[in-house]
């Protein structure tokens, strides 16, 4: 168990330095420095640099499938559970916004090289999810019966991904109210009823 958690932290650290310098300049050293350890005491938990990019990738977007499927298979509405799907793909981005960082800004190709999971894969997967929803929501006469759910997902995925970049707490706006903004803009766009 011990392993695990020290795993986590490993990656957490490695996410920070690739995010602060980036994947190619960041060394090993680096890495071991921010874990307060020895280069040679890391290399007992990892092999390369490049299990590290792989690693933390996978382990983000497997955590991010795992919360899409979790909340799909609840009896929520289908309304509430994009809702929450947004809202928990926030939460667990910019809890988790250097490893994201690296994932967006990263080439996906070196990514998917060094990770022991197919990232793309990975990330059909977690479509997949919220397509379901989408499904859901048109079987059910919540969302349009012509509704292009597979362009909308990209979309949505798209906007809550480059939040990144322009989200910060300090802005008086919290995840969830992000996630509600988001949703209603979803739901009802921007013209006038």
């Amino acid at each position: 168990m011990k392993k695990e958690l020290k795993k986590e932290e490993i990656l957490r650290a490695a996410a920070k330095v690739f995010s602060s310098k980036g994947y190619h300049a960041a060394r090993i050293q680096d890495v071991a420095e921010a874990l307060g350890m020895q280069k040679g005491s890391l290399y007992y938990y990892i092999k390369t640099k490049e299990d590290l990019l792989g690693g933390l990738v996978e382990d983000i977007l497997e955590k991010s499938v795992e919360v899409t499927g979790n909340i799909y298979d609840t009896e929520h509405s289908p309304t509430e559970k994009l809702r929450l799907c947004i809202e928990s793909h926030l939460k667990l981005f910019h809890e988790n916004k250097d490893a994201f960082g690296v994932f967006m800004n990263e080439d996906l190709g070196l990514i998917n090289k060094t990770s022991g999971r197919n990232i793309y894969q990975l990330m059909k997967e977690y479509e997949k999810g919220w397509e379901q929803i989408f499904i859901e929501g048109i079987k059910k006469k919540e969302f349009k019966l012509d509704l292009e759910y597979k362009l909308v997902v990209k979309s949505i995925i798209g906007m809550m991904n480059w939040s990144y970049r322009w989200y910060h707490p300090e802005m008086g706006h919290s995840i969830s109210d992000i996630a509600k903004i988001m949703t209603d803009f979803v739901l009802n766009g921007v013209t006038k009823k």
